[in-house]
């Protein structure tokens, strides 16, 4: 017998062995064993021993070019917009979503940034446009206001300093429409526009900082909390839903390899590698609260599937032979076949 043909029949005798490991009673074993030998190496080989963080950055520029533009996520976008108007989750309340205790936070955190919205309102105040928006929307409150009681309107944020431009010119705004009085506010604002944002922000700022807000924020939430949430369907339609998945994919996409996003991103790649990349990969899997029999129990589960599926279409003993081949038809092989 020739040693070609030695070679051959060990290496479908391996080929046959392997695949009984990998689709028969052995498969438990196995998986469990390469789980266990894997995080025995984790323990072992550091996260920048494992991984060069240039290239994970070049992974990610890679995936904010693919990845948002790909046909997979449109496909995604379209079928979530779709299940979400569907309504799988059937009726729930609002506090089934969100805890009273998370509300309170939020409403403090968001509260506590009033500064840093002030600020944000008052650099809007360069705008000209937003300053005629601005005009014509104060307008309108102080004109609704002024129209159902004085006394109220003088006592709102920036808008008594309006009042005390004079009754007359406002009683004659008032006296004939609405918009009379909305015109008369806008001409007075096109000579300072400025005045007029300065005036919206004054009112948005007050009402933040009133004590009141806080409250009112909680009793609006302890009013809807256990009321049953609209079903999607009839706060959108299929096609409103379709629409707002392809616009909010679209502004992924022009925003993923934008340069702050990806500037951000590698921001995030040297942040972690600045925590992990001294320690064992084992320490990041304990970071992430997984454990040894979670991973074990996953890789049980989901390997004689997968293994199984590919030996039934061929793949995995194609597989396997592929990878073996090359040694069996090694020099080395043969001139030990040879010995």
């Amino acid at each position: 017998m020739s040693d070609v043909s030695i070679a051959e029949q060990l290496l479908d005798a391996q080929v046959r062995w392997a695949l009984g490991r990998l689709t028969g009673d052995e498969v438990t074993e196995v998986t469990t064993r390469l789980v266990d030998d894997v995080l025995a190496a984790a323990e072992k080989t550091t996260v920048g021993e494992l991984v060069d963080p240039a290239q994970v950055k070049s992974l990610v520029r890679l995936l904010a070019a693919r990845l948002p533009a790909s046909s997979a996520a449109t496909t995604l976008a379209e079928s979530g917009a779709s299940i979400v108007v569907g309504n799988p989750a059937g009726e729930y309340t609002l506090r089934e979503l969100i805890d009273r205790d998370n509300v309170e936070r939020l409403t403090d955190e968001t509260l506590a940034l009033t500064p840093a919205l002030e600020r944000a309102l008052d650099e809007l105040t360069s705008s000209p446009l937003v300053a005629s928006l601005a005009s014509r929307f104060v307008g309108r409150i102080v004109n609704d206001v002024l129209a159902g009681n004085r006394a109220v309107a003088e006592k709102i944020p920036g808008v008594g300093s309006l009042v005390n431009l004079g009754t007359s010119v406002a009683g004659k705004a008032i006296g004939k429409t609405g918009e009379q009085f909305e015109q008369f506010f806008g001409d007075t604002a096109a000579k300072g526009a400025e005045f007029a944002m300065s005036r919206l922000n004054k009112i948005i700022i007050a009402t933040l900082n009133d004590p009141q807000t806080r409250t009112a924020v909680l009793e609006v939430f302890d009013l809807y909390a256990d009321r049953p949430v609209r079903r999607h369907d009839t706060v959108l339609s299929p096609d409103d839903a379709l629409r707002v998945a392809g616009l909010a994919q679209d502004v992924v996409i022009a925003a993923a390899t934008s340069r702050p996003v990806i500037a951000l991103a590698e921001a995030f790649v040297d942040g972690f590698f600045d925590t992990y990349a001294g320690h064992p990969a084992a320490v990041l899997v304990e970071d992430i609260d997984l454990t040894r029999d979670d991973l074990v129990g996953y890789a049980v589960q989901m390997a004689p599937r997968l293994l199984a599926a590919s030996a039934a279409n061929g793949e995995l003993e194609r597989i396997v032979r592929e990878q073996l081949a090359p040694f069996y038809a090694s020099p080395e092989v043969t001139a030990i076949l040879a010995g």
